[in-house]
């Protein structure tokens, strides 16, 4: 088969594991692909993409260099990034060392070849020539595909075999040991003498670190660990007992101590000498820094301090902080190439913007823009944003766009799980008020609730909807009383379902300006 000759051809690296940070088998591949290109009469390549110690198996784990290349498949030039010299142009042809180098996910291939679709862009690697747009070799393609997806995910179940049998002492046959990788722990990790190359994803700078044995413990650290934790069973306070270790030492990433630093460093059972997998407890190869006892004593502390003082944690306290957008702002952190100010509407505008953050001004919270630092009155804003989402719920012809997504086969299933959940709710709300109601019988109202449960179970397994179709249509023609009385984090997951919200400019007056929020709806999607 002969296929066209590219002229702007780019080639395409990227090596899953390289925790020294070395660049030599990447090289390697990218002297290969060059040598492969001479022998094709390609042209020089125009672009040089690598991805080094990025996976292509794990779908949430991102590519930089890959995601940069697909932008230049796109014919359009819609998709460029203007000002970034590897993704304001568009190639024709693309080089790599093997087709596992640029793809192991069957997803990954249909989003290029979706990009590529009717180009005739050639792929060529060391093992052969494939022409994107030829049906034949999209076959071909796409069993590699497949291959390369079964052996990545055999490799995956050894290695958590291994993870497994090393954090559990096989089985508990020998003491257990810490999980490979991750961020080091305060207390832990002892020089081993080596010393290891990394590389700054930022600025691709190379830089010399310590590899550290996180099975052993730093004295020092350990030490200053027991004794705060004492300090605290005494009756120390937890915001006096930040300070002392402020005072003495930083966390393991240089940074100060705070409530929830500190807390997960005492509760955790490495403190006690244990290891957790899977909700089993194995004795760990190291010592205990605070016995087993005193560890229980910390967290019913901790729990009863956060119970009685309302601590939240990281749980969600407003509707629309964090998903609402300014209107005006990009946002510098998402989008640093964009300029600070909008131009062009948000609902054309392909940079990210500012998200609303919260703060009280004079006893009233408001809903504002760092950026910009516009405010809204947070009671008005959510209180308009909660009336247009209830209409909308109450709207036939939302539930009529929605059974369109979801198909018709499911809808007398859906219909079933919905009636049951409401009479879960109201069964549980009565075990709940049963002091009240001494006729009830709490232990067969529980029984009662567990066979809810069964038959629900049942009744999802059917259904092909994902959890988000599942929560929306769960509040299809909701009242206001009973939408009140959802959690805060399902009522931000409807209105962020349904709207896009942009807080715009207000005009000035007394009173809230309706017209200074805009409500754009969203699409479903199957």
């Amino acid at each position: 088969m002969s296929l066209v000759v590219p002229q702007r051809p780019c080639l395409y690296c990227r090596l899953s594991y390289a925790p020294d940070g070395s660049l030599e088998k990447v090289e390697r591949q990218e002297a290969d692909g060059r040598a492969m290109a001479e022998r094709l009469s390609w042209p020089e390549f125009c672009c040089v993409y690598v991805d080094n110690s990025k996976s292509a198996w794990q779908r949430n784990r991102r590519r930089p260099d890959w995601d940069r290349m697909l932008v230049t498949m796109d014919a359009t030039g819609a998709r460029l990034i203007p000002g970034d010299p590897r993704a304001d142009h568009v190639h024709d042809g693309i080089m790599v060392y093997h087709g596992d180098r640029l793809i192991r996910q069957p997803y990954d291939l249909e989003l290029l070849l979706t990009l590529a679709d009717q180009r005739h862009i050639p792929l060529a690697s060391v093992s052969g020539v494939r022409d994107l747009s030829s049906p034949d070799d999209r076959f071909i393609l796409r069993i590699e595909a497949a291959q390369a997806c079964r052996e990545s995910d055999n490799t995956s179940r050894r290695v958590r075999r291994g993870i497994k049998a090393k954090m559990t002492g096989k089985g508990g046959a020998e003491p257990a040991r810490s999980s490979p990788g991750g961020k080091r722990a305060f207390g832990w990790g002892v020089p081993t003498g080596e010393m290891r190359t990394k590389i700054d994803p930022e600025t691709g700078e190379e830089v010399k670190a310590p590899v550290l044995d996180m099975d052993k413990t730093v004295d020092a650290e350990t030490k200053l660990l027991a004794e705060v934790a004492d300090m605290l069973l005494a009756g120390l306070s937890k915001a006096g007992a930040v300070r002392w270790m402020n005072e003495r030492s930083r966390t393991s990433r240089g940074n100060l101590w705070c409530n929830t630093t500190l807390s997960r460093a005492l509760t955790s059972w490495r403190m006690a000498g244990m290891v957790e997998h899977e909700g089993t407890l194995y004795k760990a190869v190291w010592d205990e820094v605070i016995s087993l006892e005193k560890l229980a004593d910390l967290r019913a502390l901790f729990a009863v301090k956060a119970e009685k003082y309302g601590y939240h944690g990281h749980a969600r306290k407003h509707l629309l902080s964090g998903k609402a957008v300014c209107s005006s702002c990009h946002d510098p952190a998402k989008s640093p190439k964009a300029p600070a100010r909008c131009t062009t509407s948000v609902r054309l505008c392909k940079e990210q913007h500012v998200a609303l953050s919260t703060k009280p001004i004079n006893g009233t919270r408001l809903y504002y823009c760092r950026s910009c630092l516009k405010g809204r009155n947070m009671a008005y804003f959510d209180a308009y944003v909660e009336g247009r989402t209830l209409r909308l719920l109450s709207d036939p012809r939302l539930a009529a766009e929605f059974h369109a997504v979801e198909g018709e086969q499911n809808t007398g299933v859906r219909q079933e799980i919905a009636d049951l959940e409401r009479r879960k709710a109201v069964l549980r709300q009565q075990v709940e008020q049963a002091a009240d109601n001494p006729d009830l019988d709490p232990m067969l109202a529980m029984q009662a609730i567990a066979s809810y449960d069964r038959k629900l179970q049942g009744l999802r397994a059917k259904l092909s909807s994902d959890r988000g179709h599942r929560l929306l249509e769960r509040m299809l023609g909701i009242t206001p009383e009973a939408w009140a009385q959802e959690p805060i984090e399902t009522r931000t997951a409807v209105v962020s379902m349904l709207w896009q919200v942009v807080m715009l400019p207000a005009r000035k007056g007394p009173g809230f300006d309706p017209s200074s929020v805009r409500l754009w709806r969203r699409r479903l999607t199957g």
